[in-house]
């Protein structure tokens, strides 16, 4: 019980940073420019690991089902957490219910993870040993790539943002001084 109620507590917050836009977005940068694009360019990395039509046509038919079961979980979850914020709305807060609600969110978050290595275990069975350890550095190197980018994309946010701060300051002293 005690697990279920700080697990609660921890949705609970972290759902509440969610839920409500900051009502003054005054020391808060514009969110960095995501780089929109469609995953990596799968005939380039099929090209390079050699893998045959018949594998890409497995790999294919494996990820559009493994993707499609994510995404149902991950719509039950966000319904879930939808509730949780709507039981906080009330002015008494069923504290079974948020349980109930945080145990069922457990539950599916637990589902996505087993679906994420039952998918590692198909891509394993269809790609040869070789195939597939290429095919995991590149997916790090990616990765790596992506964090630094964002990294970079978000400091650059709030160094633009403090420079229009400081321009901002800079012309009210100009008004100021010129009445």
């Amino acid at each position: 019980m005690k697990k279920l109620l700080s697990l609660a507590v921890a949705l609970l917050v972290t759902t509440s940073l969610y839920a409500v836009p900051p009502q003054d977005k005054g020391d808060m940068p514009e969110p960095p420019q995501m780089h929109h694009h469609k995953g990596p360019d799968f005939e380039k990395m099929a090209k390079e690991l050699g893998i045959t039509d018949e594998q890409k046509d497995r790999l294919n038919a494996m990820m559009k089902e493994d993707m499609s079961r994510k995404k149902e979980l991950r719509e039950v979850i966000k319904q879930k957490m939808e509730a949780i914020d709507a039981e906080l709305l009330k002015e008494n807060i069923d504290m079974n219910a948020i349980n109930a609600l945080a145990a069922e969110i457990q539950q599916t978050s637990a589902d996505i993870s087993r679906i994420n290595v039952e998918s590692k275990l198909k891509v394993r069975s269809v790609l040869s040993f070789e195939q597939y350890t290429k095919m995991e550095q590149n997916r790090k190197e990616m990765m790596e790539k992506f964090k630094k980018e964002f990294k970079n994309d978000l400091e650059k946010a709030f160094k633009d943002k403090a420079d229009k701060k400081e321009i901002k300051k800079a012309d009210k002293k100009d008004k100021k001084a010129k009445k």
